[in-house]
């Protein structure tokens, strides 16, 4: 692959990971336009390129988290980040098991839309009334990430949206939705090693510069979007309405 192709994608990868997009949507449509076929081993460092971003903006909160696991009384968001990425795996598993369809460019435009429906919805019937990031949210925010496995369902802006919904401040549901994808992504990776061939990947150096690329970008869309979440962050509804619907049609 082309070096060119692949910092295209990273920055794709990076841009769209942490935005309510979809990032897989977005990989797929690049590289349906550059003619070329999808790599499980540029995937995965493109993810990787992604996790190393999201540790790196987060790695004092990251440290707190996991020093409170561990303290009597203290913050236990770690288990509940756990918690939600347990009950992602089973359901995660089952519906690629049995929704493993290649993906096409009118179900990317479906999952765009889909998207766009979620971002307004939990606007417009959000609690005034700020709610805690309970363990039970926690429980169902794992199964709602699950969903997410959907070809084109963006991961960011499902949980975003749903937490959202149930009253967690706008700032808190991103925080929080970044912070689940470390585990997230974690387990993808391990689940996807098996299919990779990184045989190439001493003489192959467009996959690197990916993945650096990916990684830039990521810190970046992360900030950015920490700064739009509390209140322009539905502009990116009527953006995937409208792709969405121009992908159907």
């Amino acid at each position: 692959m082309q070096i060119g192709d692949t910092i295209i994608l990273g920055l794709a990868q990076g841009i769209t990971e942490f935005l309510p997009v979809s990032s897989s949507g977005h990989l797929f449509l690049l590289q349906t336009w550059q003619g070329v076929a999808p790599s499980i081993t540029l995937e995965i460092l493109l993810h990787v390129g992604t996790l190393v971003a999201v540790i790196g903006f987060f790695w004092k909160e990251i440290l707190r988290i996991i020093r409170e696991m561990f303290l009597k009384g203290g913050d236990k968001l770690g288990w509940k980040l756990l918690t939600a990425t347990i009950f992602t795996a089973p359901l995660g598993l089952l519906i690629q098991e049995y929704f493993s369809s290649e993906m096409t460019i009118p179900l990317v435009g479906i999952t765009l839309v889909i998207t766009a429906i979620l971002i307004v919805a939990a606007e417009w019937f959000r609690p005034k009334k700020i709610q805690i990031f309970s363990w039970n949210i926690a429980l169902v925010l794992g199964l709602i990430q699950g969903i997410a496995v959907l070809p084109g369902i963006s991961r960011s802006g499902l949980t975003i949206a749903f937490l959202i919904f149930l009253g967690i401040g706008r700032r808190k549901s991103a925080e929080i939705s970044f912070l689940l994808s470390i585990p997230t992504i974690i387990g993808a990776l391990v689940f996807s090693f098996g299919e990779a061939d990184f045989s190439s990947l001493t003489v192959d150096m467009s996959v690197w510069i990916g993945c650096v690329v990916s990684a830039i970008a990521a810190v970046g869309a992360i900030a950015w979007m920490l700064k739009l979440i509390e209140g322009k962050w539905i502009w990116f509804a009527p953006y995937c309405a409208l792709l969405g619907i121009i992908l159907i049609f």
